[in-house]
């Protein structure tokens, strides 16, 4: 049974760490070159998320500088056996064959090839080629394009898939791995991974995230404008914005109760909000809008009531008070007005 065929199951980290080190070291190098040609026929493991095109020409380039010498590539990974029909697979080095395809010149390619019997003894997986082949291009790396932040994306929704949530400590201890050494690299990294992947639930439900403010479609931002016009009246001021920058919604609070010209005798404000992303509509959800409004509440518990005078000449006092509207998260992404037949 070929490696494909195999249940998928999660890299060991450890031990991929431990063999791309073998790798490194050159205990799989070949002595000889290979043709070109036979190495372009085979299938390589998608690594990177996307082929880099001015990586591939720079390696062409820097070939044909030297009339084809190979001097200044790295071998390609190849896993014997490792495909249908006992194919070899390729594991690391598209690039460069890619490259080289391109050159003037070059019709020969440098190879490190692991046996069947080793891999298969050591129960490597598919997903822990994969992983060694991104070992292989981890950053600060001397001649390799390092992984994008794209391929670690990738890699991200692939543990997801198979287990591992992507704020686990799988999926930290990984990414550090493969060249993500802070916290704060790998939370970049990670709130990216899990942005694109509810974007793709989503898609597969035929919705997207519905976008207001600044770029948005013109039909979504007369729409908010509609819903602000609606709530605003000789009672009520109205402020917009994004649950993502709470300060700048407190500040712009602030700032509309202040300009006394416009909104004397107005004591309650209607905040109209959008959320933008999945990210911000969790945050929100979670501590970031409790900590908001109770921010917001204690700020207008400070201020004295707003006295209105009636009509017979009394008074009555009104203390301030907010309340919250949040635009649609979501809409049709259009498909579902798509006729087929």
């Amino acid at each position: 049974m070929s490696v494909t065929a195999e249940v998928k199951t999660a890299p060991r980290i450890e031990f991929c760490q431990e063999f791309a080190d073998r790798i490194v070291q050159g205990e799989f190098d070949c002595s000889e070159l290979e043709d070109l040609s036979s190495i372009m026929e085979l299938v390589f493991l998608q690594i990177r998320e996307q082929n880099i095109i001015e990586h591939i020409r720079s390696i062409a380039d820097k070939v044909d500088e030297v009339n084809g010498d190979l001097k200044n590539t790295d071998p390609v990974l190849l896993w014997e056996e490792a495909g249908e029909d006992g194919a070899d697979i390729g594991g690391d080095g598209n690039h460069t064959r890619q490259g080289l395809s391109q050159s003037k010149y070059a019709d020969k390619i440098k190879t490190r090839r692991v046996p069947k019997d080793i891999w298969k003894s050591l129960g490597i997986t598919i997903e822990e080629m994969v992983m060694i082949g991104a070992l292989l291009n981890k950053e600060n790396e001397k001649v390799k394009e390092s992984n994008s932040v794209g391929t670690l994306i990738k890699q991200l929704k692939e543990w997801k898939e198979l287990g591992h949530d992507f704020d686990s400590n799988y999926s930290h201890r990984a990414l550090k791995a493969l060249g993500k050494d802070t916290k704060k690299q790998r939370d970049t990294v990670i709130k990216k991974a899990k942005e694109d992947y509810l974007r793709n639930q989503a898609s597969v439900a035929g919705k997207k995230v519905k976008q207001y403010g600044p770029g948005a479609s013109e039909s979504a931002n007369d729409e908010l404008k509609k819903k602000v016009e609606r709530l605003r009246d000789s009672k009520t001021m109205v402020i917009s914005g994004s649950t993502g920058i709470t300060k700048n919604l407190l500040w712009n609070a602030v700032s509309e109760i202040d300009d006394q010209e416009v909104n004397a005798g107005k004591h309650k404000i209607a905040l109209v909000l959008y959320h933008n992303s999945f990210e911000n509509k969790e945050n929100w959800e979670g501590d970031y809008g409790s900590t908001f409004i109770n921010l917001l509440n204690n700020y207008l518990s400070m201020l004295q009531p707003v006295e209105v005078m009636l009509e017979d000449g009394g008074i009555v006092k009104y203390n301030y008070q907010a309340e919250v509207y949040i635009m649609d998260f979501l809409e049709s992404d259009g498909r579902d007005s798509i006729k087929t037949d």
